[in-house]
């Protein structure tokens, strides 16, 4: 008789039960095909065809003869779904969940119980609010004091501002608007970002124009264009200013749901968020590139009021959507590819490019939409950041003993889009308007908490912060005149 796979907890009832009695494992004699295996992956978030099913089917029927031998929890059975992982092209690099979702698919195949008691399903709910309010968390703001690093809600993306000011000729306030429901806009609340600098004395860097990328779909290619090549397609080139661009660095912190959470997102799709940008260019009107790792968009702001930024999905705008990046193993498959064909691609990695216009009436904006203003704006205080960091941390606890710290709270996210809310309008009469002005380009990189907030993403926040430092050739405060990356 084969060991049950709860015989080691339980090893008198092994020995109790008659043969008969012991619950029935599938028996290799319905071993599964390639239609079962599509299905079982797919219910862990992997989707393969069923070429690639009877492919690994040698290896799954392998790792099931040594579960029922030895149990599911067997390294041999690991060992298996390492090479399956492989052999679909998927990422098993540290920190990932790969394997761990396909011994998922290996077990739901086998018809095994769990070897033991799984947690209650996390609340969507309460992580959402703990995500999106992280400055409650006294250990969170010492360990961004540590580094120098402001957290914000609306980041000033400033292409004018005047010395030792908040205001300028060409300023304008971004927000990253995350749903609690993909379903419902009114039920975005804003996200948190983690700015190299504070909001006030506005560290940025100058970076030759041609190192930034923007990509273009074209069917089911994709097309990757430096930025002056693409300002000279637009019809938005500029003589004087587009050598170099305005770079600015954040972390975005959003909420993004755990397999083992419960919350309202699509049936059928890894859990994901909705989120969209918006921006507030105040007195001044600004065409608007997005670019993440499916494409750009287009659109065009102006004077008024926040206005959200969505993905133009043939003609249609959808929402953004963050997953955390082992649930859409399609987004690292299209990175590994456009990398290959020697393109600057990143799954996390979200260009917000303000190009300026002429301040013409006749520009006809986007008109998107508007964020639920009333409902998140200024939550906790820093909806404008501020100059001086003891604003965030008056009130927090003083800062602990170093630690040993074993991992990093912060998962990699990867961005793609939602479900299509309507017609996506670009706008019009913008062609031939762009005021000699610097571009600015706002670089977000989309992380999600799976664990407290350690030494280790403060880590990671710099270095993805000294290699922008790398590509610039000048460093500084525009508006306090100090210079240094």
């Amino acid at each position: 008789m084969r060991p049950l796979l709860f015989a080691a907890s339980l090893p008198f009832l092994a020995l109790a039960l008659p043969q008969a009695a012991t619950p029935a494992l599938r028996s290799e004699s319905a071993e599964p095909d390639a239609a079962r295996i599509v299905q079982a992956f797919g219910r862990q978030g992997i989707r393969i065809n069923a070429a690639e099913a009877s492919g690994i089917r040698p290896n799954v029927l392998l790792a099931l003869r040594e579960a029922r031998a030895h149990g599911i929890g067997n390294s041999k059975v690991d060992f298996a779904a390492v090479e399956i992982a492989q052999d679909l092209g998927l990422d098993t690099s540290a920190g990932t969940a790969t394997v761990k979702n396909v011994v998922a698919a290996l077990r739901d195949l086998l018809g095994a119980p769990a070897g033991r008691p799984l947690p209650p399903p996390a609340s969507w709910d309460s992580y959402f609010t703990s995500t999106t309010n992280l400055t409650n968390q006294p250990r969170f703001l010492n360990l961004l004091r540590e580094r120098g690093f402001h957290p914000v809600k609306i980041s000033w993306e400033d292409i004018g501002r005047h010395e030792g000011s908040v205001w300028g000729d060409r300023i304008s306030d971004v927000g990253i608007w995350v749903r609690k429901d993909e379903r419902d806009p009114a039920s975005a609340r804003l996200a948190l970002s983690v700015r190299r600098d504070s909001n006030f004395r506005d560290k940025v860097l100058m970076v030759p124009a041609d190192k930034i990328k923007v990509h273009l779909k074209q069917g089911d290619r994709t097309v990757e264009r430096s930025l002056p090549e693409r300002l000279r397609e637009l019809g938005l080139a500029s003589p004087t200013r587009d050598r170099n661009v305005i770079v600015s660095n954040q972390f975005a912190i959003v909420p993004v749901p755990g397999r083992d959470m419960r919350g309202a997102w699509p049936e059928g799709v890894p859990p994901r968020a909705a989120f969209t940008f918006s921006i507030f260019p105040y007195g001044s009107t600004n065409f608007v590139i997005t670019d993440v790792i499916e494409g750009s968009s287009d659109a065009i702001v102006g004077p008024g009021s926040h206005q959200l930024l969505y993905a133009n999905i043939n003609g249609q705008k959808a929402p953004f959507t963050a997953s955390r990046a082992e649930d859409r193993q399609d987004l690292l498959k299209l990175e590994q590819k456009l990398k290959a064909e020697g393109m600057d691609v990143d799954v996390q990695r979200y260009y917000l490019i303000q190009i300026p216009l002429k301040r013409d009436r006749g520009i006809t904006l986007s008109n998107l939409g508007t964020p639920p203003m009333t409902q998140a704006w200024g939550v906790d205080g820093l909806a404008y950041g501020g100059a001086n960091p003891t604003v965030y941390t008056k009130n927090a606890a003083p800062a602990p003993a170093p630690v040993m710290e074993e991992e990093a709270g912060l998962g990699k996210v990867a961005i793609g889009h939602g479900e299509a809310e309507g017609p996506y309008t670009v706008g019009a009469h913008w062609q031939n308007t762009r005021a000699d002005e610097p571009i600015r380009v706002t670089v977000v990189y989309f992380v999600t908490p799976k664990g407290p907030v350690t030494r280790k993403d403060m880590d990671a926040f710099s270095k993805a912060f000294h290699a922008w430092d790398q590509q610039a050739i000048w460093g500084g405060s525009f508006v306090t005149k100090e210079s240094g990356k």
